[in-house]
Order: structure tokens, then C-alpha cells, then sequence
């Protein structure tokens, strides 16, 4: 009978699981992988991390690189003119690993990580002109940001005596922007016999006028074959208040 029970134990150790000296390095080795473990007689150091734990850190300190601005002198002119030279000047949120730069339809060139800034001189340029700036940085993110050189006609604003004004008139006037539309905000001060001008591009299509806060108020006086400050011609609309002397007034036009 002591015989048998001692046979069932026997069958019954071999049934079970459990843990061998191998498992246990398998388990060990896991653990170790698995956790961040730190030299015998030294604090943490990069040894004690697994390449994924690494990673995680990184991604945690990355900053994706950014082209915070980007100016170029000359970038505003009136059509007709010609820019000669241009200062580009950016500032970037690190250093780059790689940056080029393309002005107009020139070659791409490529620009030493520490720059900043580039000259161009002894360029004709009479039409919009763009220069792009591309960044990367240490991951191979690409980021890109443009800055033109424009050129814009201007429109004209004042007043007047004359029931008609030709181009030196038109020059004359108090108030001038460049502009890519007709609409615009301004004050005159149109006195006796004055009456307030608005002069712009054809092109600009069919303005309305508030003025002094009621709807209306001008009416075309003449369309012209207009030569700007620069020499270039275009086709101007020279628009005149119906009523001379109204002092102070704020114009908007859309």
C-alpha cells in the first residue's frame, strides 16, 4: 500500500508544471528588457535603456523644424519698375541638417547650415517674382515657405476744382497705394468747389461708394490712358463725388 501511494505522488510531480532554472533566465532576461536597469555603482545612464524606451524619449524631445519668417527687401513695387537687388533674411526654430534656396526660375542652390541671410544683386526683375527657402532636419522632415518680390499698380485718391483731370493730375493727387483691388478706406477734406477723385485700373471693375455713410454719391468722370511714376501704361477709371465742398469725408469703396 506505501509502495503505491508513493508511485501516485511520483505521477503526479511529473504532471505539474513548474518553473525550471531555464525558464527562470528566460524570464529574467524579459524582465530586463523590459524595465529600465541601472549599473551596479552608477545612476542611470543611456546604457540602462532599450532602444525602445530610447525612441520614446526622443520623440518626446522632437521638435519638428519651422521656418518662423521670411522677408525679402524690395518685395513691394509699383508695375513698371525694375528691382535690382534683394536681402532674403529668415529664422529657423534649429538648426537645419540640410537648406536651399530658389529665387525665381533660377537653379536651386545649396546653402550652408549656419546662414541666415542672402544677397542677390544685379537682377532686371519687372515681373512677381517667388523665392523659396526648404529646410530639413535631423529626422528628414522637409518644410518650405515663400516670399515674393510683387509689382502692383496704385490707386489714387484727393480732390479737385477741374471737372476733368489728365494724367499729371492724376499724379498729384494726395493719396496713393499699390493695390491689387479697388476697394480702399480714405479721408479728404474737399473744400468750396472741390470735388473729392478716386482713380484706379480699368481692371478693377465697378466700384460702389459710401460716403459719409450713405450709399452712393460719385459718378465716372473719364476712363484714360494712364502712364504711372514708372512709365507703365494701363487703363485708368477716374471717378468724381457728385457734389463739391463736403469737407471732411470718409470714403469707402468696394
Amino acid at each position: 500500500m506505501p509502495r503505491k501511494k508513493a508511485t501516485e505522488a511520483a505521477a503526479l510531480a511529473a504532471e505539474k508544471k513548474y518553473l525550471d532554472q531555464d525558464g527562470l533566465a528566460h524570464l529574467v532576461q524579459k524582465n530586463d528588457e523590459r524595465y529600465v536597469k541601472k549599473e551596479v555603482g552608477k545612476g542611470l545612464s543611456s546604457n540602462d535603456f532599450s532602444d525602445e524606451y530610447k525612441k520614446k524619449i526622443d520623440d518626446l524631445a522632437y521638435t519638428k523644424i519651422a521656418i518662423n519668417s521670411l522677408t525679402a527687401t524690395n518685395s513691394s513695387n509699383e508695375i513698371g519698375a525694375t528691382v535690382t537687388a534683394s536681402d532674403i533674411a529668415w529664422a529657423l526654430n534649429k538648426e537645419p541638417k540640410t537648406q536651399k534656396i530658389k529665387f525665381g526660375a533660377e537653379q536651386e542652390e545649396i546653402l550652408d547650415k549656419a546662414l541666415r541671410k542672402k544677397s542677390y544683386t544685379g537682377k532686371s526683375l519687372k515681373t512677381n517674382t517667388n523665392i523659396v527657402l526648404t529646410v530639413t532636419d535631423e529626422r528628414d522632415a522637409v518644410v518650405s515657405r515663400t516670399v515674393g518680390i510683387t509689382f502692383q499698380p496704385k490707386v489714387y485718391w484727393g480732390k479737385t476744382n477741374k471737372e476733368q483731370l489728365e494724367n499729371a493730375d492724376i499724379l498729384a493727387l494726395e493719396g496713393s497705394s499699390l493695390a491689387g483691388g479697388r476697394g480702399r478706406t480714405f479721408t479728404v477734406n474737399a473744400g468750396e468747389g472741390e470735388k473729392i477723385v478716386y482713380a484706379f485700373p480699368t481692371s478693377f471693375g465697378t466700384p460702389t461708394f459710401n460716403v459719409g455713410g450713405f450709399d452712393g454719391g460719385f459718378k465716372k468722370a473719364r476712363t484714360l490712358e494712364f502712364t504711372n511714376a514708372s512709365g507703365y501704361k494701363q487703363s485708368y477709371d477716374v471717378w468724381m463725388s457728385v457734389n463739391a465742398g463736403l469737407g471732411s469725408t470718409a470714403v469707402t469703396v468696394k
